[in-house]
């Protein structure tokens, strides 16, 4: 599963899920997108084939042909450890899930 992070994760845990886990994970900044409305990132979401891992479960509502993983950062540790954790969660959720169904996923 190939994933695209949204903008209110740190970049970093995308290079981590590469480096140390081999997966295909970019963020919004390596594509351009800081800023985009949700409809315009969910679009390259799905014509890249990614699954989108966001907090704002609400601005991707009216999506209906999209995986969404949704991840709260008050679960995550704050600061530098951020993108170690969600990268580990990321990894562990796509090793649990292989072939995620359409809809929300929330990894735990």
């Amino acid at each position: 599963m190939k994933l695209l992070l949204d903008e209110m994760f740190p970049s970093h845990a995308a290079h981590q899920l590469q480096e140390r886990f081999g997966r295909d994970a970019v963020h919004i900044d390596d594509l351009g997108l800081r800023g985009a409305e949700d409809h315009q990132v969910a679009e390259v979401a799905r014509a890249e084939g990614r699954a989108v891992v966001t907090e704002n479960v609400a601005d991707y509502a009216a999506e209906r042909d999209l995986v969404l993983v949704c991840v709260l950062k008050r679960s995550l540790p704050a600061g530098g450890a951020q993108a170690n954790a969600l990268s580990q969660l990321l990894d562990r959720w796509i090793r649990d899930n292989p072939r995620p169904y359409v809809g929300q996923h929330w990894p735990g």
